[in-house]
């Protein structure tokens, strides 16, 4: 069995810290010596912008990766860090590849061929609960779910993992959830307050005790093509990514053990 950790975050809507999310975690990741390759299934490409700034447009892409079935085009960021850059066409990805024999299982097989030179491989999903994120869930070894403090919350995070948990049954029966991480979080704020209680309440320990905190460095950091880490290191939102680490790779340990 491969050591290689591949966790999806992904999340069933937009503006909920998903990418900010794996480009934190991979950066502090790498940064303490782990090998780790970042992969943007959004085609948004927040992530790509965020490590090979906005401008840059690679040749190629995971969308022609999918399309060709081989070699994901890799990029270094830097020492331990490797970023797959997405484009716009992968919006289009649902359609190209709806006639494709075993279409979910599609990035599992580009990313065989790599996986054994990573520790972690980050999974940067799209929030459309489309076949790029099934194709998500199949390749991941492990599930984290970023959720903000709204109304509807609970709501659209029931679909998503009744949809992790029929790829689980079906396809991919080591998919694990991994946990779920708060974001976006105002401590003075009553229906934030109430969001976490009732979400502590229905998952219990699956809800990771660390909280991202509002911040505005964080909205900051990719418009100058960094992540929170290197554009404030001492930030709030910086602490927070760095203490959620901490405690997903300590639930890695556990679970290995």
């Amino acid at each position: 069995m491969s050591s290689t950790e591949i966790i999806c975050i992904a999340s069933h809507k937009g503006g909920v810290g998903k990418t900010t999310s794996a480009a934190t975690l991979g950066s502090l990741l790498s940064s303490s010596g782990k090998r780790t390759l970042l992969v943007d299934l959004d085609a948004q490409r927040n992530l790509t912008s965020t490590f090979l700034g906005a401008r840059k447009k690679p040749q190629r892409t995971l969308y022609e990766a999918f399309c060709e079935g081989k070699d994901i085009p890799i990029f270094n960021v830097r020492e331990n860090l490797d970023v797959v850059p997405s484009s716009l066409d992968l919006g289009a990805l649902d359609t190209v590849i709806a006639s494709r024999i075993q279409r979910e299982s599609i990035l599992a097989r580009l990313l065989k061929p790599v996986r054994e030179m990573y520790d972690y491989i980050i999974l940067d999903c799209p929030s459309q609960m489309g076949i790029i994120t099934v194709n998500a869930f199949t390749a991941a070894s492990s599930l984290v779910v970023p959720i903000s403090c709204d109304a509807y919350a609970a709501e659209g995070l029931i679909q998503l993992l009744d949809m992790s948990e029929i790829v689980k049954s079906g396809i991919n029966p080591d998919l694990m959830l991994l946990g779920i991480v708060i974001t976006r979080f105002h401590t003075r704020r009553t229906l934030d307050q109430m969001v976490e209680n009732d979400l502590r309440e229905r998952y219990g320990n699956l809800v990771f005790s660390t909280r991202i905190r509002e911040n505005a460095t964080i909205v900051q950091a990719p418009i100058v093509s960094l992540d929170i880490v290197s554009y404030a290191p001492k930030s709030n939102g910086a602490v927070d990514y760095g203490a959620l680490c901490n405690e997903l790779t300590g639930r890695l340990n556990d679970v290995g053990e």
